[in-house]
């Protein structure tokens, strides 16, 4: 139709004729590039300038940028009038001058020409008129030989005129053949504008393989066009089991027209289809998206899952719970189909799988997920319905665990894929999103929900879902976690498929995301100023088409696509534009193959309103070599679909891959399984998991090959796949005493809008020593605000728990505790330091408490030990004899102003006088140094007293050395002044066993939307006697507000004027949006390291080293450390953060991890055995006792039960 519609135009023909011009241009094309060039390289010229007129002043806009970049010339367009005014003013005796004209005519250019001429500038003419007056005394004449130019946008010429210019270029640079190069770009042009439109609204086309990247159209022969209606997603798939692969074409748009129903084409061997849907039960009518066929039951034949939305629009829902266990009343919603005798029957209600109106399904994505050798499903869901993970049951049964496996979902999910990303034989998840991949289309294109409605959808069961990319790193029994932020994949754009796949054959899969929305329906200015509903209301008063017109003025803007290069351990690379992908297109469904058999895969790409992309893959197979495998099944299930491959090679390195043709958006790829595996000549051993549970295995395969195997029952064994890898150490849990920790509810968003995360859940706190004297440890553990805390101590082989001493202060949140002797009567005492957000700053629930032991283990509140001169929210506390008096002194580290998050706070040291009266100490190094979280008394120096290291966020770890009482800050000679971060805490121990003291430290990791180069900006910016803090990426040298606008202007009304489209303030940073004489007067802080590090003591001097890839996955907010029977160190380490803003999305990729150290020459450090310990939830305090010949593991978690796991002695 709309084919059609411009088959008449004078425009549209002459651009259609462009690949034939470019075609012809080349092949015949006398111009003597060479000369120019020769000229050019005898440096007799020093700049170039450019003139020209009307559509071919942007050929010389884009001459001046190509001469400059490539050759190294200064360049010049100037306009034809300045240089016959001010002639006078110039020197054109060492200039090349170049005049581009279509029609050779114009007075003005044939005057400059002449004039720059007689002043000795060289003159080349580019012009369709090979009878121009410009050309009868120029030095050089390129004839652009377009023919007859009658469309007013001049579009043969213009190309052309660029093909010049290109040649000209690199014909002098001789860094390509460029004649090549023009040659194969014609015949792409050619091939696509005679065979490759595609639209919804036009005919499917199938291409027939002919060899050397030549396809033949057979779509009229095959009878696979479906006309006149809207084709979705296509699955190859040899259905009736008779060996040659049929087609799966899904339906949407209006449920109406003869063949709107899905339709089955069955393959007939002669490269015709019959339409035979009916005949099997698959004409199904819907909003069908894509399917996916595979054998779930492992009957030998092959089940079908179609995605298959309803026609009611899912915006019209409320967030209601439990809405997706309602099937659609119509009968629409997605579909399990089992095969029955060549039939497909409706099994979807007694198979477990949900087939309701709120699911907008987009991606089907078959795997083993928890490799139990049975096929599950991942299904990812746009709008707010969460994804679904289907875990096949091994009877004919599904259960969705998707809350089990993952902790956090993508919100709008598109298309995802399955592969082993890390080759530790586990099958990781990408799932697509819509988050643009730079701030400033953040701030254009993004919409986010508040923390208010993102909680509503937590609780009325739609998980925490959040507006990005997702990769799933599949850690074997404990689950998955989620880091594409910390792998740089999270945002991409509007992407649509994502494949994982090896693209240059080095044995690391790559990933290639297909991007772009045809029309920007999330553009925020859009929706702000264009389709809110004043303006909607008064279109359908005075217009006609209300909705096209709506549509119509909708931005539209193409992206690139996206490749990320897999580095290994989960680091990515973009190589869009170094891999040939910087094309900007309206890319959604995608393919790759070995198109032509030479050995690496190549990439087919569908466009909206563009042709589609074939890319050849250029990779040298001889340096980085392949193996692929076409598998031959049993049964009705011949490719052999839900087989596993595991190939071993060069001694140590494993690769699996899980033959699902089924992939990304609405597409399918070819059976044949690609291993790329560097330069390796041979395959050590190849294992085949069928999908009946049977094995056969292979050896020594040779590289760059394509090797067939069939499955021979003679010739196979049974087989278990191990469920579980060695990537977690589930730890046996056990049990000490009942506590549930319990956080108070107060929202830190609410009290300070320009947050990024909450600051108000830092309990509980933990604190263990034997207070009875009895051989066995007991424990306080801290309360949220109005949470009574409790002593647990040990009796009679259980433990009693004391909770009356703690009554009178249930009000304050307890972040920290020690038991110590405060009065040298020989038992323990108790501090308990109050702290958290919830509070103002004159709350007195905010001091800290004392609580002394009577002897019989009897605590009591002490009213007068500390004077404090004003409430603070502590953040850490250290105790130690400071003075060597014998009387212990307390530091106490303040977390923040309970009003204004990252206003530097102090610290505040208070010395024992005894009799349990403490008397501050002025310390000036401690003032205003940070937002202290944790601090320990150390001995550095190897002097008498102790020296005191402290950390916090938006602060170096700092080192204070205790000159008899007074403590100097000596971070800078200890090498610690650029460790600025945002530490949580930090344990300093011997490390490298070399009798010093090394820190390890616990900072936020690099699994977040912080980076290592940010600032915060702090000051009264519209002077109303409250402070704000701005939180700025560094671009450049600039630095932009992460902040959505609206979210600055609710904090700053006085910007609306200011800041009124959003475009705008997408491109200002902030010295843009307030005066630099404000910014001068702000405290500003910059953001220096994010990972967690090992500080080596170095002769005094602190060096860092990096801790292992996985503990940078989330914050750390606790180390223990404990030596094993063979004197290695094992440290544990754990944290989360749960409560952030969803457009930034909480911090939760770990569940535990324990590993142990060891040291070799040069001072570098080995880590061995890293493990994910799987518990669950916000750690925030450890500990590690000996009972009963155990170590214990306690576990303080926010917000949920205390846990306790045994520690093997021998862990190595």
């Amino acid at each position: 139709m709309e084919k059609k519609l411009f088959s008449n135009s004078l425009v549209l023909k002459e651009a259609l004729s462009i690949p034939e011009k470019i075609y012809t241009f080349n092949k015949n094309d006398l111009n003597n590039y060479k000369e120019v060039v020769k000229l050019i390289n005898t440096k007799k010229i020093k700049y170039i300038v450019t003139i020209a007129r009307g559509s071919s002043d942007c050929v010389a806009l884009y001459a001046s940028y190509i001469f400059a970049k490539y050759l190294g010339l200064p360049t010049y367009s100037m306009p034809p009038s300045i240089i016959t005014l001010e002639k006078s003013k110039f020197d054109f005796s060492q200039a090349l001058i170049l005049v581009i004209s279509q029609s050779g005519l114009s007075k003005d250019l044939i005057e400059c020409e002449e004039e720059t001429r007689k002043m000795g500038a060289k003159t080349i003419i580019i012009s369709n008129n090979d009878q121009s007056p410009l050309i009868k005394k120029a030095n050089y004449f390129f004839n652009i030989n377009a023919g007859e130019e009658r469309s007013v946008a001049a579009t043969k010429t213009f190309v052309l005129s660029l093909l010049i210019i290109i040649k000209l270029v690199f014909t002098s640079t001789n860094k390509i053949n460029i004649n090549n190069s023009i040659q194969k770009l014609s015949e792409y042009l050619l091939n696509d504008s005679n065979n490759q439109w595609n639209a919804n609204i036009v005919d499917n086309k199938m291409f027939l393989n002919k060899g050397n990247f030549k396809f033949e159209d057979i779509t009229n022969k095959s009878g696979l066009a479906c006309s006149n209606v809207w084709s979705t997603g296509a699955t190859f798939a040899d259905i009736n089991g008779d060996g040659l692969l049929d087609l799966y074409v899904c339906k949407s748009g209006k449920p109406e027209g003869e063949k709107r129903h899905n339709e089955l084409f069955i393959n007939n061997g002669d490269l015709t289809f019959t339409e035979q849907s009916k005949k099997y039960n698959l004409d199904i009518i819907g909003l069908s998206v894509h399917s996916a066929f595979f054998d779930y039951d492992k009957d030998g034949d092959l089940d079908c899952y179609i995605l298959n939305n309803s026609f009611r629009s899912v915006g019209g829902y409320d967030l209601i719970k439990d809405q997706r266990k309602i099937p659609d009343p119509e009968g629409q919603g997605n579909k399990l189909l089992e095969n029955k005798n060549g039939k497909f029957v409706d099994v979807t209600q007694k198979a477990g799988i949900y087939s309701s109106e709120i699911g907008f399904g987009l991606g089907i994505t078959l795997s083993d997920y928890n490799n139990d050798g049975w096929t599950d499903l991942f299904i990812s869901n746009d709008f707010f319905e969460k994804d679904y993970l289907y875990i096949n049951n091994q009877n004919g049964t599904f259960s969705e665990e998707s809350e089990k496996y993952f902790k956090s979902l993508s919100l709008g999910s598109m298309g995802a894929d399955s592969a082993d990303l890390d080759n530790d034989l586990l099958t990781d998840l990408i799932v697509t999103e819509m988050l643009p991949k730079s701030l400033e289309r953040k701030k254009t294109k993004a919409v986010y929900d508040s923390w208010d409605k993102y909680s509503l959808a937590v609780s009325k069961g739609y998980y925490h879902q959040y507006p990005r990319n997702v990769l799933q790193r599949n850690f074997g029994e404990t689950g998955f976690l989620e880091i594409g932020r910390y792998s740089g994949v999270s945002a991409s754009e509007w992407s649509w498929a994502s494949m994982i796949f090896d693209m240059n054959n080095d044995g690391l899969r790559d990933v290639f995301i297909a991007n772009g929305i045809y029309k920007d329906l999330l553009d925020r200015d859009y929706l702000s100023y264009m389709a809110n509903t004043e303006m909607i209301k008064n279109m359908i008063r005075t217009e006609k088409e209300v909705i096209k017109k709506l549509i119509d003025i909708m931005p539209s803007k193409a992206v690139n696509n996206i490749v990320y290069r897999n580095d290994g351990k989960f680091n990515f690379k973009e190589y869009t534009e170094e891999w040939g992908f910087d094309f900007p297109s309206f890319s959604n469904g995608m393919s790759y193959a070995d198109l032509d058999n030479d050995g690496d895969l190549d990439i087919v790409i569908n466009n909206v309103n563009m042709p589609a992309f074939l890319y050849r893959n250029n990779n040298n197979n001889e340096k980085n070599k392949s193996i692929s495998f076409n598998l031959e099944g049993e049964l009705k299930n011949k490719n052999a679909i839900g087989a596993k491959i595991i190939i071993k090679y060069n001694n140590d390195k494993v690769s699996m891959l899980e033959n699902f043709p089924s992939r990304g958006f609405q597409s399918s790829i070819s059976n044949r399984l690609h291993f790329g595996i560097g330069n390796i000549e041979k395959v050590d051993s190849v294992i085949v998991y069928w999908p009946n549970n049977k094995i056969s295995s292979y050896a020594n395969l040779k590289t760059n090959t394509m090797h067939k195997i069939k499955f021979d029952d003679q010739n196979v064994e049974n087989f278990k796949i191990n469920k579980y890898s060695n990537s977690s150490h589930k730890l046996k849990e056990t049990k000490l005493f009942d506590f549930k920790h319990k956080e108070n509810k107060f929202i830190d968003f609410n009290k300070e809008r320009l947050l990024t995360q909450m600051y108000s859940n830092e309990g509980p706190a933990l604190a263990y020593e034997d207070i009875n004297n009895d051989g066995i440890t007991d424990f306080f553990v801290g309360g949220g605000k109005n949470q009574n805390p409790s002593i647990f101590l040990s009796k009679d082989d259980s433990y009693i728990e004391i909770t009356s001493p703690f009554k009178n202060n249930l009000g304050s949140e307890d972040i920290d505790a020690k038991f110590f002797d405060s009065d040298n009567d020989g038992d323990l005492d108790l501090y308990v330091a109050s702290g958290g957000k919830a509070f103002s700053i004159y709350n007195r629930l905010l001091d800290d408490r004392l609580y002394i032991n009577d002897g019989n283990e009897n605590f009591s509140l002490s009213k007068d030990s500390f004077d404090f001169e004003k409430p603070i929210s502590t953040g850490a506390i250290a105790i130690e004899d400071i003075d060597n008096d014998g009387l212990l002194d307390v530091f106490i580290g303040e977390r923040y102003n309970t009003n204004l998050y990252g206003l530097p706070v102090s610290g505040y040291l208070y010395k024992n006088k005894g009799n349990n009266k403490f008397e501050r100490v002025e310390q000036n190094s401690l003032q205003k140094i940070g937002l202290i979280k944790s601090a320990q008394w150390v001995n550095l120096n190897n002097d008498e007293f102790p020296d005191l290291i402290i950390a916090g966020e938006w602060m170096p770890i700092k080192i204070f050395i205790n000159n008899k009482g007074n403590l100097k800050d000596m971070t800078k000679e200890f090498g610690l002044s650029n460790s600025t971060g945002m530490w949580n805490v930090i344990k300093a121990i011997d490390i490298d066993k070399d009798g010093d003291l090394d820190i390890i430290g616990g900072n936020m990791g690099s699994n977040t939307f912080l980076k290592s180069n940010m600032r915060i900006y702090i000051n009264d910016f519209d002077k109303n006697g409250a402070f704000e803090q701005i939180l700025c990426y560094k671009l450049e040298n600039s630095f932009y507000p992460i902040l959505d606008k609206d979210e600055l202007i609710n904090q700053i009304p006085a910007l609306k004027k200011q800041l009124f489209y959003y475009k705008d303030y997408s491109k200002l940073s902030i010295d843009k949006i307030f005066e630099k004489k404000l910014l001068k007067e702000s405290l500003i802080i910059d953001l220096k390291i994010l990972e967690s590090a090992i500080y080596l003591n170095q002769n005094k001097k602190f060096e860092k080293r990096s801790v292992p890839n996985e503990i940078n996955y989330s914050p750390i907010f606790d180390i223990v450390s404990f030596d094993s029977k063979n004197q290695k160190t094992n440290l544990i380490m754990g944290g989360n953060q749960y409560l952030v803003k969803p457009q930034f999305g909480r911090y939760d990729a770990s569940k535990g991890w324990i590993f142990n150290i060891e040291n070799t020459s040069n001072d570098k450090i080995h880590f061995n055995n890293l493990r994910a310990i799987d518990i669950e939830g916000q750690i925030r305090k450890f500990g590690i006792i000996e009972t009963q010949n155990k170590k214990i593991l306690i576990t303080a978690i926010n917000d949920q039960e205390f846990r306790f796991f045994e520690i093997e002695n021998d862990y190595k």
